[in-house]
């Protein structure tokens, strides 16, 4: 709590001190539900502090925001007390003048909850994706923000009459140093590249293909300044607009820097606390997530008529319902009301013309290529053809030389390893032996995905029960075998040490004594205890750990940098820990880590992974070892080696990942056991990826017309298909309304306990909410004293069950600080009793629902 915070609350006590018993009685009976009950039936001095704190905690009122006591103040006649408090404030800022808007609002969101919260609990670190991304719109608190200010430079004045367009159209022009000084290009483009942008220029719309980094972000700020400068030409003061689509948050920055270099261009991109619509008029290029353009089309805030050009990179992202499909609906679809000579022109960018949907992987990749194609309107690609510039490419563009399955071997583990994997495996039966329906489980291997997956229908099925004993023996069951397939991929003790950490974070969880919670938690840590003594006294072996030493040992020399891939975050941590402490390498080998924002194990900021690849770029460490995060356009320094280690995606993968190790004579490795799952995926891969260079080949030969043709019909089905899809979505919220509210009770579907009144229940946007006082007094409210604001909401926290279940995020919506405190539900931690019907109600997102109305939030 800092000084003025301090001397704010000593002005409250003052004017408490000068009001009666009377006086304080009547103000609790003003704040009404804004305190709890208990408060307002005395008015004693202890009380009225409480109620105080009260208003504290749910942000009616603070030292930057204190209206709400003054008008009560003044209700109650006591206009000295009411003036004391406006006298003090205004004092206060004369003293110490008010921050920059931007600056302030930051200030006051720390001061406002980090001072005055008494009952506030650290929570762990959760990083969680775009909240637009989410179909639960639910703030949670990290603990450091992810947005990072990016100051795009002014740009420089152009003289566009000075600037003959021929040296981006005409094919047989040679560019020359006059022509990049008139342009304002620093670094001048390869021939492979003029080619593809001359080529892209020719197409209007087009998928840009080329191997990973060959420079597509360049290609790609060539061909905005080109489409700029046209327009400008044309008409100087219109305004032009470019949106650039990043499929994954951590790319933003990278790709803003990136396209800022071309200069002469407004770049700015769209953080997690703006939207869009905010950027438009002042930029020329808008770097954002695709979902982050969605919202806007959705909600009428952006006109897509007024944008000149979009730009899809990562554009193979183009399967189901992903925000790139869901964009090109509007642009598509006659329903949407788009003039086509309105019509942005649309350019993909792609290091694979394979698909991502899993149907469409089954057909051939020509096919693959004309469904990119229909989908993001485009009826041609762009890519390398000129034999000259194809040498170029290859020579400029390094590939691994070695490229082998050296190291897919038989796994070998020594005895003590098979003596304590089964006795996990014995706990696990114990545990399972007490599971009603529990033979539904024995045809599944433990902790193959189909044993998880019957594990969470189970439990699903125990949650509309609301049968306790069940639900907790499926919680102690998914916490064993979720990381039973690692036992074999990475060293044992460190894999027991973090199941058992896990169960201890569950059991103390309950804030009540549950009896079978009490025995499954000493029954789990005596064997997991057991275990570990065992292990310390014999180790266990693991022959692919054994290689992975062996490689690096290979491989770390002078000033080669290396790159292990790992399928997941708790892999990425596990592995990084291990080569630290490992005898053989801590003196070599200089370790850091890099994964997304989004998992319930590791996670790290924008700003974290920033930091490390910093530190990768600038040879303060020699190894990186990430999840897929950095396979697809993140972009890393080259590497002198690559190992996949038990990670195997797509084709998509193999390519994006081998593109990774670009140093001269470089090695590309797969560590897996021999025949096993992991080695046949990668074997498909790459006859999936020789199909693919074979069909790029083969592009100048192809019989454009007959392309043209079949992109056209596969654009007139997908249209048909999405403006089905459409009237469904339109059918259902008309139904859904038809429906009506319902009368029943919200309930916790862990633990069943009656959470309060489904009237209770409100959304705004996607969040659905509850800001009733009872249902903030009946569940802990986990608060911290550094909130974030995103967009119109302050998020400061988690809302737990007493059985530890995390209901949803405490937040506030900062425009309508009238609501006060609120729970943004989480869908996937309740469920709900309807009146008159036996069976309780779930849904896995709220866009699921479909047997009851919500009131939508009236705004003011």
């Amino acid at each position: 709590m800092d000084e003025a915070d301090t001397t704010f609350r000593i002005v409250l006590i003052k004017i408490q001190h000068s009001l009666s018993n009377e006086d304080r009685q009547q103000l609790n009976f003003i704040f009404g539900n804004d305190i709890p009950r208990v408060l307002r039936e005395k008015g004693s001095l202890e009380n009225s502090l409480s109620a105080l704190q009260a208003l504290f905690d749910r942000l009616k009122i603070s030292r930057d925001n204190y209206d709400y006591l003054v008008q009560a103040l003044r209700a109650i006649e006591r206009h000295d007390c009411a003036q004391q408090l406006i006298d003090y404030t205004k004092f206060t800022r004369e003293i110490i003048p008010p921050l920059p808007n931007e600056q302030h609002q930051q200030n006051q969101a720390e001061t406002t909850i980090g001072s005055l919260i008494t009952k506030s609990q650290v929570v762990a670190s959760e990083i969680l994706a775009d909240l637009e991304d989410e179909d639960d719109n639910v703030c949670v608190l990290k603990t450091e923000t992810p947005s990072i200010r990016f100051n795009s430079p002014e740009p420089d004045p152009m003289n566009f009459d000075m600037i003959d367009l021929k040296i981006f159209e005409n094919p047989e022009y040679q560019w020359t140093d006059e022509d990049l000084n008139s342009l304002n290009v620093q670094k001048p483009p390869r021939s492979y590249q003029i080619e593809i942008i001359r080529d892209s220029i020719a197409n209007g719309n087009t998928v840009v293909c080329l191997r990973t980094g060959s420079g597509k972000t360049f290609i790609a700020s060539m061909l905005i300044k080109y489409y700029f400068i046209k327009k400008q030409k044309a008409n100087p003061d219109s305004k032009f607009l470019t949106i650039f689509f990043v499929p994954r948050k951590a790319i933003r920055l990278q790709q803003a820097k990136a396209i800022s270099e071309i200069g002469n261009l407004k770049v700015q991109l769209c953080e997690d606390d703006q939207t869009i619509d905010q950027l438009i008029g002042t930029n020329q290029v808008i770097v954002a997530t695709p979902q982050k353009f969605l919202n806007c089309l959705k909600k009428g805030t952006i006109d897509l008529s007024k944008v000149n050009l979009m730009i899809f990179d990562e554009c193979h992202n183009t399967s189901g319902g992903n925000p790139y499909c869901e964009i090109m609906k509007f642009y598509l679809c006659p329903s949407k009301n788009l003039d086509p000579n309105d019509r942005p022109t649309v350019i993909g960018l792609t290091a694979t013309v394979s698909a991502k949907d899993t149907v469409e992987k089954k057909e051939s990749i020509e096919k693959n290529l004309v469904s990119l194609c229909s989908k993001l309107a485009c009826k041609t690609i762009s890519t390398v053809c000129n034999p000259n510039n194809i040498e170029e490419i290859n020579q400029q563009i390094r590939r691994p030389t070695n490229d082998q399955f050296e190291f897919v071997l038989p796994v070998e583990y020594n005895p003590s390893f098979h003596e304590y994997l089964n006795m996990f495996k014995n706990l696990i039966e114990k545990i399972k032996s007490h599971l009603d329906s529990n033979d539904l489980l024995s045809e599944q291997e433990i902790g193959s995905s189909g044993f998880i997956g019957q594990l969470v229908l189970l439990q699903q099925t125990f949650e509309i029960k609301g049968d306790m004993n069940n639900i907790i023996i499926c919680e102690y069951l998914l916490l064993l075998t979720k990381k039973y397939s690692a036992l074999k991929d990475l060293p044992f003790d460190m894999v027991i040490n973090y199941i058992s950490q896990n169960i201890d974070e569950y059991y103390k969880g309950y804030q009540q004594s549950i009896p079978m919670n009490n025995v499954l938690y000493e029954c789990c840590k005596a064997e997991l205890n057991k275990i570990l003594e065992k292990h310390e006294e014999h180790p266990t072996t693991n022959s692919k750990l054994d290689n992975l030493v062996q490689l690096l040992k290979r491989h770390v020399t002078g000033s080669a940098k290396g790159l292990i891939l790992v399928k997941t975050t708790f892999y990425a941590k596990t592995i990084h820990d291990y080569l630290c402490k490992h005898p053989e390498l801590k003196d070599i080998v200089k370790s850091t880590w890099l994964v997304g924002q989004n998992s319930s194990d590791h996670s790290l900021t924008i700003h974290d992974q920033e930091a490390r690849l910093k530190q990768f770029r600038e040879d303060q460490c020699n190894v990186l070892v990430a999840t897929d995060i950095v396979q697809e356009g993140l972009d890393i320094p080259t590497c002198s080696y690559v190992i996949r280690y038990e990670f195997v995606s797509d084709e998509i993968g193999t390519i994006q990942s081998r593109g990774r190790a670009r140093a001269q004579n470089s090695s590309y490795y797969l560590i897996t056991e021999k025949d096993s799952n992991n080695h046949r995926r990668e074997q498909n891969n790459k006859i999936r990826e020789d199909n693919m260079e074979m069909a790029i080949k083969a592009w100048p030969t192809v019989n454009k017309d007959i392309f043209y043709r079949d992109v056209e019909n596969k654009t007139k089905t997908l249209i048909v298909e999405w403006e089905n899809a459409l009237k469904t979505e339109i059918q259902q919220k008309l139904a859904l309304r038809k429906i009506g509210k319902k009368t029943g009770f919200i309930r916790c579907r862990k633990c069943n306990r009656n959470l309060g009144a489904l009237e209770w229940l409100r959304k705004r946007n996607t969040t659905y909410f509850i800001n009733n006082p009872e249902f903030i007094d009946n569940n802990e409210c986990r608060l911290r004293s550094e909130p974030e604001r995103r967009l119109e909401i302050l998020s400061m926290g988690k809302v737990i069950c007493t059985c530890g279940s995390q209901l949803g995020g405490c937040q506030k919506f900062m425009d309508r600080q009238d609501l006060g405190l609120l729970c943004a539900l989480k869908c996937d931690q309740i469920k709900f009793e309807i009146e008159g019907q036996t069976a309780y109600i779930e849904f896995k997102q709220w866009s699921k629902n479909d047997r009851f109305d919500v009131e939508e939030l009236e705004e003011i």
